[in-house]
This record gives structure tokens, sequence and C-alpha cells, in this order.
């Protein structure tokens, strides 16, 4: 077997194998490298055109930034081929254009045409600009080398929004001598802290080619490309206007549904609208009136196996909008588990997975003096159908920076979207962060402490997450102390009455070779008890992780659990199982090839004993893209249980799919199943922006059960929608 905790020692003791030396610049010192620009100021009447090419008069006068480094493969190091970035911008807008400059440009990997593409499957260019000074916090905008352009929200050096977007102008085009790349940002699509004297800048380039990262600043394949501890300085910002700092969104929706079961048609036309006012130009307050997500896509299918209820993303504009401000407790609710916040913005307009109307909210979100602040209080709709009333929710977050790269910061939320109860949390956390310790390492110290106030339910949550992140030994601990009563009505929790500790450490490699470039192989444990002491759970285990110069993948990984089971519960709602102490070990082989390839997937197996019995869970996926107008995935995924109260097989299959006719222009198909809920799901969206401030929008959508147990399988109908939604957004 190639259990990983015996593959840990291997690896350690071959340690000294690996060639870790890579060559680096003797002539700097990339612990404290910061490189600053002066961008060049234009007038408005200058302004280049974005098409794609250098030919405008207006890129003569810009600053020039040309010493970039590598990051992968080798720190340090002189990229393959060179960057060239001109930074300028007038009264209303910050321009960037790059010149990534190719030897061989008919190997630029150029894959994908729509909107937000997975950028790191091509060649691409990635703007990151921090504001406010926060070294945290910043706006991402990214094209590729067809002008497919992404934009997102950076939380904390680490979430990753890219549902939010934003008006901005960009044009890519491929030429003689490599590619070109041009960025217009509206200030009136960002906030700023006027007072400052510099921004935080950071220029990336990928060559996927070459699997190639390239950057102007932050030389340090320790923290990621979108970490803006160290970035570069961007001067000379002075003097830039927002209008009057009003945006309104107006929409006009109408909607025909079908309901196949009573043969009753319903025809719904639904205006609604957003407005957007910068009470300064680092604060905005948002108001929006009958809210329409009909744009938002699909919920990833997931099927229940466990005890503990399942956690599903936010992912509708409005509330991604500043999303940044809301964020409370660091490291302390990532890469595990969620339980426990005190704030999920999901829970506003879906109450027990069903819809409720937005009649109207407010928000106010941004930066006063040192402080973010985010504010939010929401009036939803009574659903007669759910038995709901409306409700006024609200929430609010305000953190602080102290010290050089750390904040603290508390939350408050009130209300409970179904009505049923009082509900109060308030909290505060405190997080800590020291770069360059012990050989460019990276320190972390989050603690948090939340209070919930209810009828019969005040009780309490405290949490601590220490850290450590370097290029070669990394570690983290985490501890969580959550009361029996603690019930954040306006946040997620999903097991109560727990102390938990959770412990994992690993080593991670850098041969630079071929056929592996990256090694990564560590252990792992955690314990779960009562608030008394009991133990209820506990696991131990280790992983190997393997990543080659393409950017293939494979890991493997052993675990085992013990499970006490206080009350018995249905598997999936279908097989019981007994209340009782079960021990389980697992086994996890998962290999993927990298998706840049124009066919690409692979397939996970992971397998071993539970509750009494046994399971086996096949998970495979497959990607297609024949060129840039067209991707198509699938995705399968096959769970087989035994268990002596009885056997269940699980299918949950999806097929998504893109036709993108320009990067304004496309149409996405979500389809799903799963065979537990028997539920079938259609959904195709058509988006086009004929100029960034207008949008034409057609969905249908369609709802069936197909039957699992009769041979053929009976497909019932149950609904159909069909949707068309106007927008323009009038700046002021």
């Amino acid at each position: 077997m190639y259990k990983a905790a015996v593959a840990l020692c291997v690896l350690v003791m071959a340690g000294n194998a690996f060639a870790e030396d890579a060559p680096g610049n003797a002539a700097r010192d990339f612990e404290t490298y910061s490189p600053r620009i002066e961008a060049a100021r234009i007038s408005v009447e200058e302004a280049p055109e974005i098409d794609g090419d250098l030919s405008d008069a207006a890129w003569s006068r810009a600053a020039i930034v040309e010493e970039f480094y590598q990051v992968e493969p080798n720190e340090g190091t002189a990229p393959s081929q060179p960057t060239r970035a001109y930074i300028m911008y007038d009264q209303k807008h910050f321009y960037v254009a790059v010149h990534a400059f190719d030897s061989e440009p008919d190997k630029i990997r150029r894959s994908q045409l729509q909107r937000d593409p997975a950028l790191e499957d091509d060649d691409g260019v990635r703007i990151l600009i921090d504001t406010f000074g926060s070294f945290r916090d910043s706006y991402f905008f990214a094209m590729n080398p067809n002008g497919a352009k992404n934009d997102a929200l950076v939380e904390n050096n680490n979430n990753f929004r890219d549902e939010w977007n934003v008006i901005w102008r960009g044009k890519a085009k491929v030429v003689e001598d490599g590619w070109i790349a041009e960025f217009a940002i509206p200030f009136q699509s960002i906030s700023f802290d006027a007072s400052l004297d510099e921004w935080n800048l950071q220029i990336v380039r990928t060559i996927r080619r070459n699997n190639e990262e390239i950057r102007w600043a932050n030389i340090d394949r320790n923290r990621s490309r979108i970490d803006m501890t160290n970035p570069g300085r961007l001067a000379g910002i002075d003097d830039i206007k927002s209008g009057i700092g009003l945006e309104i969104q107006a929409f006009a929706a109408g909607t025909v549904v079908h309901d196949w079961q009573t043969d009753e048609t319903d025809f719904e036309f639904n205006p609604s609208g957003n407005v957007f006012y910068k009470v300064t130009p680092s604060l905005t307050a948002s108001l929006t009136f009958n809210t329409d997500f009909s744009d938002t896509g699909l919920d990833e299918r997931q099927v229940n196996t466990g005890r503990f209820s399942l956690f599903y993303p936010e992912t509708r504009d409005f509330f991604l909008q500043d999303a940044a401000v809301f964020e409370f407790g660091g490291r302390i609710y990532n890469n595990g588990p969620v339980n426990g916040l005190p704030f999920f913005s999901r829970n506003i307009g879906i109450v027990n997975g069903r819809p409720v109307d937005i009649v109207a909210g407010a928000k106010l979100s941004g930066k006063l003096g040192p402080a973010n602040v985010g504010l939010i209080s929401v009036r939803t709709a009574a659903a007669d159908e759910i038995g709901v009333d409306g409700q006024y929710l609200s929430a609010a977050r305000i953190s602080v920076p102290v010290l050089s790269e750390s904040k603290v910061g508390i939350v408050f939320t009130n209300g409970d979207p179904t009505g049923d109860a009082n509900n109060t949390v308030a909290g505060a956390d405190f997080q800590y962060k020291k770069s360059n310790v012990l050989n460019g390492g990276t320190f972390t110290a989050d603690f948090a402490y939340i209070q919930s106030f209810g009828e019969g339910e005040r009780d309490h949550m405290a949490v601590s997450h220490l850290g450590y992140r370097s290029e070669t030994w990394n570690g983290n601990i985490r501890l969580r102390d959550i009361g029996e009563n603690y019930s954040p009505k306006l946040g997620f929790v999903n097991r109560t009455g727990v102390r938990r500790t959770d412990f994992n450490a690993w080593r991670a490699y850098r041969p630079n070779r071929n056929w592996l470039r990256y090694a990564e192989t560590g252990v792992y444990a955690g314990r779960i008890t009562n608030r008394n002491g009991g133990l209820l759970d506990s696991y131990y285990g280790g992983w190997l992780f393997l990543q080659n110069d393409a950017g293939d993948e494979l890991f493997t990984e052993h675990e085992h659990n013990y499970e006490f089971v206080a009350d018995p519960f249905t598997l999936a709602g279908e097989v019981p199982v007994a209340a009782g102490e079960y021990s389980s070990n697992t086994h996890n082989v998962r290999a993927f090839s990298t998706s840049s390839r124009p066919v690409a997937g692979g397939a996970g197996v992971r397998w071993g004993s539970t509750y009494g019995g046994r399971f086996l869970d096949v998970e495979t996926g497959f990607s297609l893209r024949p060129s840039m107008h067209v991707e198509l995935g699938l995705s399968y995924n096959y769970i087989d249980f035994d268990l002596p109260a009885g056997a269940l097989g699980i299918h949950i299959a999806s097929i998504d799919s893109t036709v993108a006719f320009s990067p304004d222009m496309t149409i996405k198909t979500e389809i799903q199943y799963d065979n537990i809920s028997e539920a079938f799901t259609f959904f195709s969206r058509f988006s086009w922006e004929p100029i960034p401030e207008r949008e034409i929008f057609l969905s249908f959508g369609h709802t069936a059960l197909i039957d699992r147990v009769d041979f053929p399988r009976d497909f019932t109908s149950l609904g159909s929608s069909l949707s068309l939604r106007l927008g323009h957004t009038f700046r002021l």
C-alpha cells in the first residue's frame, strides 16, 4: 500500500536528493524588495482607444515597468520571455497595458473566450490594486490573449470572489512578437482612499506552456499570486474623479412560468433596481429594490451522506459587492468544515433552501477613516407557501488595522430569516500576521469570540488558529469551543455543544524536474469531544501530493476515524445507522490531468469501512475545449454503501457547457441529476453586454423527477420558466 504516513518518512529522508537550490538573483533581497512606479497623468481627451493596440500616442507617455522576475519554476530568476507594462491615468480611468513578448507566438495558450474564464489554463495577465493600503484586500482584473475578462474581489489575501463583476473595459490581441492586453478601469468602479499618497499594485503574467509565473513584486512562491503582503507601490494618483458618485442599475424582467402538474401558466413582470452612492471615495451606500437573482447559476449538486447539514457558498452579485469588508475570523473558517459563522449572507433571501423575495435592502460598505465598515439591512417578503412572514434582517462588521499586518474587529447580526425567534449575535476577532519569520516564513494567529442571544439560545463560540507557512515546513492548529445553545440565525452552524482540535503539518519539496515540479507530504489529526470532555469523534491520517511540470496531479491519502453516534440517523435519508461506536479506515487516490489541455480529465477513488459496513466512492470528471468558443464539462460521482441495515447506491451527475460568441456574449447551460432526490434540473442562460453598461439576459429552466425504481425511467415534468431581463447602468 501507498499509505501517505509511510511516504512522509521516505520523503523526509530523501529530502537531500531533491534539488531545492534553484538559482536566485543575488542583486535583490526579495524579502524586502518592493518596487515603485509613479503613474503618468494624461488628459481625458488623450485617453487611448482600448483595442489591444499600443499605437495610441498616449501610451508613449506612460510610465514603464520592465523589471519582472520568475516565481515559478525558478524563484528570483529572469523570465523566459520579457514583459513590458505601461501605467497611466486620467481623471476618470486607470490604464494599464502589458506587452507580453513571446518568441514563439504560435504556442501562446488561448483556449477560452467567455467572461471569468479558468485563467490558470491559458496565458494571462493579472492586475491587482489595493486602493486602501490594506496589504490584504484588493481588486483583481485579468485577461487572456483572447480578451476574455476576469474580475474578482480578493479578501484577506486568500478568498477569491470571482462571482463579482464590475464595469471596465479590456481588449487583448496576439501580435507577431507576443500579445498585448489593455485595461481601462473606471475610478467609479472601485472605491479608494483619496488621502493615500500611494496604492499597492501587483502585475502578474503567466506563460502556460511552461507553467511559468512572472511577477513585478512579491517574488516569493510561498505566497500566492493574489497575496498583497509585499506588493509594488503605485504613486502619483491624484485629483481623480468618480463623478458625483451615483450609479443606478435598472432592470426590467418578464417571466413566464408553466406548472406541468396543474397545466397552469403564469406571467410576471418584475422591475428591480440597485442604487449605489459614494458617500466618500472610499465609502459606498447601496440600495436594492425587488432584488432580481435570475442570473445566479445552480448550486453544485450535493447529497448529504453524513449527520450534519451541508454548506453552500454565496453566489449572488448584490451580496458579493464589497464582500471583503464583511470577512470575519481570518483563517478560522478556511481549509476545513465550515461551522459557526456569525454572518452568512446566503441566509438573506433563502429560507430552508427556498427562495424568498427581497422587498428592499440597504448597505453601507467601504472605509471610514482607518476602519473597514460593512452595514447591511434587508426587508424580506412573506412567503405563505413555506409559512414565513416578512422579516427585517441586519448585520454589521467593523475592523481596524493594527500593528503592521494585523487587524482587530467586531461583528453584529440581528434577525431570524424564519421568524421563529428573536436572535442577536455579537462577536470580536483579532487576526495577527507576521511575515519573514524563520527564513522567510509567515506566522499567523487568529482569535474570535462570538455570543448569540435569543429565547433560550444564549451561548458562545470561541476559536483560535495558529499557522506557519514557508517554502518547506508548514503547519496549523485550530481549537474550537462551541456551546450547546450557540445559534447564529443569520450565520451558519451545523454542530454545537462540542470542543474540537484540528492539527496538520506538512513538508513541501520543489525538485524542479519535468516529471516532478512540486511534492508535498504531511500528517493530520483531530479530536472532537462534548463540553464535558467525552470523546465524540477522532481521526488521524497522512497524505502525499505530487505535481509535474505541466500541472498534472496525483494525490493519495490514508485516514483512520472513530465516531460516536449518540442518536440514530438515516444515511442520505435512506439507510438507517444505529447509535453506537464506529471505527473505520479510508483510502483515497486521485489523479487529474491539467485542464489546460484541449481534452482533460481524471478520477478519484475512496474506499474503506464506515458505520459497521463498507463504502466505495468513485468520482470522475472530463472537460473538452475543441475551440475557444466551446467548452464542455461532465462529472459523475457514484457512492456505494453496504451497511448492516441495508445497501444504497448514490448517483450524482452534471453536464456544464459554454458557448462563447465573444467575450461579451455567451450561452451557459447546466444540467444536474441525483437519484436520491430524483430531481433533474436544466438551466440555460444567454447573456450579452453590447457595452459594459448594458445587458440582455435570457434564461430557460426546467425541473423534473426521474424515477430511479421503475424501468424504463419515468420522466415527470414539474415546471418550466422562461425569463427575459434587460438592464442598464446609469453613472453620474
